[in-house]
C-alpha cells in the first residue's frame, strides 16, 4: 500500500473530501493530509487510505501529491513550509495544486519547486460541491504538457472536462476569470429579478422569458431555481466566492486592469458577510436586493403596484 504508486491527497474539506472519494471509488491508493485527522478517517474504502501525519511523511511515500486547499497561503504553508512537500517529495515528482489561489503566487511557488527539479501543474476547479460529489467538475490547467499528460488520468476520474489552459499559472487566471465573471451574472439577476418582481411580475414567467433571451445566463439557469424555493444552504457559500472575487482584484491591481464591475460586486458580496451571512449559498446575495425592495423573490410571488 505504502507505495510510490498511490497518490497523495492533501485537503479534505468540502471539495477535497468528495474528490478524494471519487479517486477511491475508482480503486486508486490514497496517502492523505488533513489538519483534521477525523476526516480522513471518514473516507469510504479505507483498506486503500493510509492517513499520514504530517507532510512530509505523505511527500515520502508517493509521487503525484493532489492539493485541494481554502486559499494561496495554505497552499504556501502546504509547499514551501519547512516540514512541506518542496522539502520532501523526490525530483520529478509532480505537484497538482487544484485549489482556486492566485495566479501570482503559483507562478512564485513553481519557481521555488524548480530549483529542486518538483513539477507543479495548477488545476482549479468549477462545478461546485455537486460536482465535486458527482465527479462532473471542469479542470482549468496550467503547466507544461507532458505534466498535464501525466494527472489527466486522476483529474478524470474526478472531472468531465479537463482542460490545458496554457503554462503554469494560466489555470488559476481562466478559474479567475469565470468567478469574476459568475459573480457578476449573480448580481445582475439579482438586481433584475428584484425590479421584476417589485413590478408586479411572476419571476417564474420572468426566467422562462429571459432563458430565451440575451440575458440568458449561468445563474438564471442553476442559481434562479434554488432562489425560488427559498434554499440557501450552499452551494458554493458567499464567503469562497468573495475570496475568488479579491483574488480577481489583486491580480487587476497586479496587471493594471481596471475592473469596476467586480468592485461594486465585491462591496455587495462584503455587505453579506458583514451581516453574518456569508456562509449562505452565493445566491443569497438577492437578499440585499430584496431587504431594500422589501419584496421576496419566490415561487408565485407576484406585487401588484398601486
Amino acid at each position: 500500500m505504502n507505495n510510490k504508486n498511490s497518490i497523495g491527497f492533501i485537503g479534505l474539506g468540502v471539495m477535497g473530501f468528495p474528490m478524494a472519494s471519487n479517486l477511491l471509488e475508482a480503486e486508486k491508493e490514497l496517502v492523505v493530509y488533513d489538519i483534521n485527522e477525523e476526516q480522513a478517517a471518514k473516507l469510504p474504502f479505507q483498506e486503500r487510505v493510509t492517513i499520514a501525519a504530517s507532510k512530509a511523511e505523505l511527500a515520502e511515500k508517493v509521487s503525484i501529491v493532489l492539493l485541494m486547499l481554502p486559499n494561496s497561503p495554505h497552499v504556501q504553508d502546504a509547499i514551501l513550509s519547512k516540514d512541506g512537500l518542496a522539502s520532501n517529495l523526490s525530483p520529478g515528482d509532480l505537484i497538482v495544486d487544484m485549489s482556486s489561489i492566485s495566479s501570482t503566487v503559483t507562478k512564485e511557488i513553481s519557481e521555488e519547486l524548480e530549483k529542486n527539479k518538483i513539477e507543479m501543474i495548477d488545476a482549479p476547479v468549477s462545478g461546485g460541491q455537486s460536482g465535486a460529489v458527482e465527479g462532473t467538475l471542469t479542470f482549468m490547467v496550467g503547466g507544461k504538457k507532458e505534466n498535464f499528460d501525466k494527472a489527466f488520468e486522476f483529474l478524470q476520474i474526478m472531472g468531465e472536462k479537463i482542460i490545458h489552459c496554457g503554462e503554469v499559472g494560466s489555470g488559476q487566471t481562466v478559474k479567475i476569470v469565470n468567478q469574476l465573471m459568475s459573480a457578476v451574472n449573480l448580481v445582475s439577476m439579482s438586481e433584475g429579478f428584484t425590479l421584476g418582481v417589485k413590478g408586479g411580475v411572476d419571476p417564474e414567467i420572468m426566467r422562462e422569458v429571459i432563458l430565451n433571451g440575451s440575458g440568458r445566463c449561468w445563474a438564471l439557469e442553476d442559481r434562479m431555481p434554488v432562489i425560488l424555493e427559498r434554499n440557501f444552504e450552499p452551494g458554493f457559500t458567499i464567503d469562497l466566492h468573495t475570496k475568488d472575487i479579491s483574488l480577481a482584484l489583486e491580480v487587476g491591481k497586479e496587471l493594471q486592469v481596471p475592473l469596476y464591475a467586480t468592485t461594486l460586486v465585491h462591496e455587495l458580496f462584503k455587505t453579506m458577510q458583514v451581516k453574518g451571512k456569508g456562509k449562505n449559498d452565493n445566491s443569497a446575495i438577492i437578499n440585499l436586493y430584496e431587504e431594500l425592495a422589501d419584496i421576496e423573490v419566490t415561487k408565485g410571488s407576484r406585487v401588484i403596484l398601486q
